[in-house]
C-alpha cells in the first residue's frame, strides 16, 4: 500500500497512460479549502490518480477521465487550463468513454 496524505485506501487498480503505469486509488479526499469539494487528484511524480470514494459512481467515472487527461497533457508537455480539461472530460464521458475505461480497469483488479 502506498503511503499518502489522504485517508485510508479503499480499493485500487492500475492503468497505462502514455507508456507509464498509474495506480488508481479510490479513497476519501478532502480539499485543502473545506468549502470546496475534491473529486480527484493526479500525482505525476508517483504515477497515482486519486478518485474520491464518496461521490456517485458516474462522477467517479468522469473524474477518472479528467485525471487521465491531466496525466496525458503532462506526459506530453502540453499546457492546458482546467476549464479545457473539464469540457473535454465531460464530452468524453457523454460519449461513453467513462464506462469503457471503468470496465477496463475493473477487469485488471
Amino acid at each position: 500500500m502506498i503511503k499518502n496524505k489522504y485517508a485510508k485506501k479503499c480499493r485500487d487498480t492500475r492503468i497505462a497512460i502514455g507508456g507509464h503505469e498509474y495506480e488508481v486509488i479510490f479513497t476519501d479526499l478532502r480539499h485543502e479549502d473545506a468549502a470546496k469539494e475534491l473529486y480527484g487528484r493526479h500525482e505525476v511524480k508517483d504515477n497515482i490518480i486519486y478518485i474520491n470514494n464518496n461521490i456517485h459512481e458516474s462522477r467517479q467515472k468522469e473524474t477518472l477521465i479528467h485525471e487521465i487527461l491531466h496525466a496525458l497533457h503532462f506526459n506530453y508537455g502540453l499546457q492546458h487550463k482546467e476549464g479545457y480539461i473539464d469540457a473535454l472530460s465531460n464530452g468524453l464521458f457523454q460519449l461513453g468513454m467513462g464506462d469503457y475505461i471503468w470496465t477496463k480497469i475493473r477487469k485488471k483488479s
